[in-house]
């Protein structure tokens, strides 16, 4: 059947406009007479038709078998596309010894996502389901969480940079796994709906274009939370730093803090003069990372500079993550044709 079908509206009984549907697709998808049809309109004001037998009337259910030569990160990455994939309920399956993997299953429900639970337990089975539904978390309240947690991630990293504290440095890293739950529950519930599962205004979005946008954002958020992780890490390192090199890295740190709280501000007001002028200022950021980086290599020793070096360049990035949010909502401003 072609992509697209031109079909003649015809009035009848007086008032009723009737269509009629494309005998291909009727064929296809097993439709017969007096059988009915879920119409649901969408943000444009298409209207999406679906059979009734294709509209989900229970949870999607999917295996997962775990064998005992699989390594903790292959575990992860299948029970996480699980996730992604939009199943409601996982069914984790375990040969032979794996069962002493359920420890690794119940670490990756508590680290990486957002409302698994686990609903029943055998001995080499462990069901788990999603409990968090799109309804109860929307979009925009998990990213404005996200960006917030990364934000005061940032704020502590340059408090402890100024006041020297060692402890506040190390807890910074435990809290990107936060982050990661945030960006792992919106990417599941953005693949839903490329997927069909779900419909852009089921998660807070106009269209599909806007779920482009969100995935993007989405992303550069995950990835500054990395930045500072990194930074807190690479701090840890520094053995001595000099009351110079301190200075103009706290100025690199809260010019950077500015941009990306801006940043935020301009995407969740949609303001495009705000995130011009954030998208502006990023070169000045790269000016302040150069000053920084010639007192290093004077200053510092050669295993200090090292790690400050790649403090600045993280810095550096977080303000050109910065620049990609702004861009994203500059562009999302613009009215689709």
């Amino acid at each position: 059947m072609p992509a697209r079908v031109l079909r003649k509206v015809q009035l009848t009984g007086g008032s009723t406009l009737i269509v009629s549907l494309p005998k291909e697709w009727v064929k296809n998808v097993g439709i017969s007479p007096g059988d009915y049809v879920v119409i649901e309109q969408q943000p444009d004001n298409s209207l999406r038709i679906l059979p009734s037998k294709f509209v989900r009337k229970g949870p999607y259910e999917v295996d997962m078998i775990i064998k005992k030569d699989m390594t903790p990160s292959m575990i992860m990455r299948e029970f996480i596309s699980r996730y992604l994939a939009g199943y409601d309920v996982i069914r984790v399956k375990f040969e032979d010894s794996a069962y002493k993997s359920k420890d690794i299953i119940r670490d990756i429900m508590q680290r990486k996502v957002i409302g698994m639970e686990v609903i029943e337990e055998k001995a080499n089975e462990l069901v788990i389901q999603c409990l968090a539904k799109h309804s109860d978390f929307p979009v925009e309240l998990a990213l404005r969480r996200m960006g917030n947690i990364t934000l005061f991630m940032l704020t502590d990293l340059l408090r402890a940079i100024k006041e020297g504290d060692v402890e506040l440095l190390r807890a910074i890293p435990s809290r990107d796994d936060n982050v990661d739950k945030f960006y792992i529950f919106i990417l599941r519930q953005l693949k839903m709906v490329m997927l069909g599962l779900l419909s852009p205004s089921d998660i807070g979005a106009s269209d599909l274009r806007e779920c482009l946008g969100l995935r993007l954002v989405i992303k550069s958020i995950e990835r500054i939370a990395d930045h500072v992780t990194n930074s807190a890490i690479c701090m840890l390192e520094v053995e001595d730093m000099k009351k110079d090199i301190r200075s103009l890295l706290l100025k690199l740190g809260e010019n950077v803090k500015r941009l990306y709280s801006d940043t935020l501000k301009a995407f969740f007001e949609r303001n495009p003069i705000l995130a011009h002028s954030v998208a502006d200022k990023i070169e000045q950021i790269k000016e302040m990372e150069s000053r920084l980086v010639e007192k290093v290599m004077v200053l510092a020793s050669t295993r200090d500079a090292m790690y400050l070096r790649l403090v600045a360049e993280s810095l550096r990035r977080i303000a050109d993550y910065s620049t990609d949010i702004s861009e994203i909502t500059i562009n999302l401003a613009i009215p689709g044709p």
